[in-house]
This record gives C-alpha cells, structure tokens and sequence, in this order.
C-alpha cells in the first residue's frame, strides 16, 4: 500500500491555527528552499515542494502556500491546487477555493498518464468539498472506469464523504458499507477514510457522527500491519475531539499492540512510536509516552543512514509534545548532524526538508545556531548529487 498517515488527515481538512513568524513559519520557509534546491532530480524537487507547501497550508498559512504554487513544476501543481481549495472551502472561502480548482483542473488536463488521474482524483475530492456533489461524481467516476484497481474504493469514498449532508447520511454510509465485501487492501483503507471523513463533519448531528467513528473504527481492523496502527491513531484522534475518551485509549492501545512488537529492524517504527507517545500525550498521559519515545530512539540507528534524519525529527517531536525542551532540541541537533553527514546533496536536501517540516509542524522556533546551521548546508548543496 502506498497511503500514508495525512491521508486520512487531507480528506477532510481542519483549519484555523494561523501561522506566525517563528511559531513554524520560519521552518516551513527553509524546508521550501532546501526542496527547490534540488537541481537534479524535477519528481524528487516537486514531491518535496508539494509535502511543505501542504504543511504551511495546514498550519493556516493557505495565502502563504497559494503564492509558490508556481514554483512546483509539472503534475505535482495541480495537486497542490487542488487541495489548497480543500483548505479554502473548509475555511469558508468557497470563491477562492474555486480559483484554485479551476488551476487543478487546467493542470490535469493538461497532463497524462497516470499522474492526471491522480490530479483528477485530488480535483474530485475539492469539489466535494465547495458543494459540487454532481461534478465531484463525474469526475470521481471518470477515474474509477480507467483505473478501477487503484480508483474504485477511493471514488466511492470521495462521492460519500462529499455528499453526505443530514438526510442523506445514511446513503452515504450505504456507498461505504458496498466496499466491505471487497476483500483489497486499498478497498479497505479508503473505505476507513470515507467513514472518517463522515465523523470529522462537522454539520452532522453528533449522533451520525459517532456511527460513522464506530464504523471506521471497524473497518480499519480489516487494514493489515502497521497500517492499521496509523488509521486506528487517526480515529482516536477524532474519538479524543468528540470527548470519547476510553474508546480513544482503546485504539491507541490496540494501535500499540502492532506497533511495540515490529522488529527493530523496521525503518518506520521510529515514527510509529512518536505518533503514538504523541497521541498518548494529548490524552493527559507522560509516563507512557516518554516509555514509548525511549524505545523509539535507539531503533533509528538501525535504519538506512538516509532516513535517520526524519526519524531523529519525528522523536524529537513526541519530546515536544511532552514540553521536554533538552531532549526535543537534543534530538533536533542530531537529526541536522545526520544530514550534515549525508555525502549526497540530493539525500541530505530531502532529508533537511523533512527535518524542517518536523519543525515547522511542531511550532518550533529557529535559534541562532540552527539557521547558522540550516544556512550552511544551503550552500553546500552542489555535486555530487
């Protein structure tokens, strides 16, 4: 399977913590310059453009992203467009967001190949969300009849968390409910999605809210491996929102179950295991989460030397949550030391963005020495590549 955790994130989109100078900002801002510093290699420069152009977005900084977008060359644009009218409709910009789905729109068709239909799928799910129920179906559809391998499950979960209003709520939990005889893997990740996304809407009675939970909470055990650690976090997540907390500690812990017994071996654990002592952390918890993250950080000297400095940055990030300044600023300067030690520019670039979108994500503001630090391994970025 190829999702990852934000894709349970982006499908419905929360908005509304702006961005400020230093609280993020500035860290977002250099991993944007690392990511269109990379001269070799246009799908690595444009991939990395796109992840810290949604960060900002995310953060509240939709504006901010919306004046680079014409930086990111190629499909990747479209995308980009695409879910920054996701951002603009959930932030009651409808207008706005529509410009921008009207940019996506120009890029996929524009582009072929698999990559317009992965525009296109982006596309569909921004009409859903300004209210264009029938032409988010049309498109949804169109993708769905050329690939329906890698569409299907998804176009059903866009045309049901789209179209989902009060009374027809349980149509769409119906559109839902049809993929569970399909026995696929992406049948049951997007069909956990499209359950998620219903108990994030906020316009629906509590009630219908809570069934959707309930469901995607089901459903996700149908996700195999570590996967369904990273649904069944998302779905805690929106438990903790609806103040359901024993049903969130009873995710996070059948989450821990997959996660703690992964051989250490396993280059995603690091991660893995922050996600889950942060998820712990915003539930009132500190014991365990530090027990997690101190598990967490002697695995990452087991991984490929290219991903550790992602992973220092991830642990460093549960430590934030935990308001543990030493030990977050610690493992920061050691995930910069391991880029720093990358022979390459184009891992250690990749690298240093992913350490700066740690950043950005988590607030954290830039000392003197880290952008001394960030700004030398800006000008080191030459051959080899």
């Amino acid at each position: 399977m190829r999702h990852k955790k934000v894709v349970l994130a982006i499908t419905v989109v929360a908005v509304g913590r702006a961005v400020a100078a230093g609280a993020g900002y500035e860290a977002l801002e250099y991993g944007f310059r690392f990511a269109s510093a990379i001269v070799s290699d246009e799908k690595d420069r444009s991939a990395a453009q796109q992840s810290v152009l949604l960060d900002l977005a995310e953060l509240g900084g939709i504006e901010e992203a919306a004046a680079r977008v014409s930086q990111v060359e190629g499909w990747r644009r479209g995308i980009v467009y695409a879910d920054l009218g996701v951002h603009l409709a959930a932030d009651g910009q409808k207008a706005r967001a529509r410009q921008m789905i009207d940019k996506a729109e120009e890029i996929a068709n524009a582009t072929e190949g698999w990559q317009k239909a992965r525009v296109k799928a982006h596309v569909a799910q921004a009409l859903g969300a300004v209210g264009e129920k029938q032409a988010a179906e049309g498109v949804a559809v169109e993708i769905a009849q050329a690939d329906p391998k890698q569409y299907a499950a998804r176009s059903v979960a866009t045309v049901a968390s789209g179209s989902a209003s009060e009374p027809g709520f349980d149509d769409a939990m119906g559109k839902l409910d049809s993929l569970s005889a399909d026995v696929d893997l992406e049948a049951a990740w997007w069909r956990t999605v499209g359950y998620a996304s219903l108990a994030r809407r906020g316009d629906l009675p509590r009630g219908q809210r809570m069934k959707a939970l309930e469901a995607a909470r089901g459903s996700a055990s149908a996700i195999q491996g570590w996967k369904q650690a990273e649904a069944l976090e998302s779905i805690a997540e929106e438990y903790r929102k609806q103040g359901e907390e024993k049903k969130a500690r009873e995710c996070l812990e059948a989450a821990q179950k997959i996660v703690r017994p992964l051989p250490e071996t396993t280059p995603v654990k690091a991660a893995l295991m922050s996600n889950l002592a942060r998820a712990w952390t915003r539930l009132g918890e500190t014991k365990l989460p530090r027990e997690l993250l101190a598990e967490a950080e002697p695995s990452v000297a087991r991984a490929p030397l290219i991903e550790r400095p992602a992973l220092y940055a991830s642990v460093a990030s549960g430590f934030v949550a935990l308001n543990d300044t030493a030990s977050s600023k610690r493992l920061y300067d050691r995930a910069l030391g391991e880029a720093e030690a990358l022979v390459n520019a184009r891992p250690r670039a990749l690298a240093v963005v992913a350490i700066c979108r740690s950043l950005g994500r988590q607030g954290q503001e830039l000392d003197a020495a880290t952008r001394g630090r960030l700004d030398s391994l800006l000008a080191g970025l030459k051959d080899p590549w």
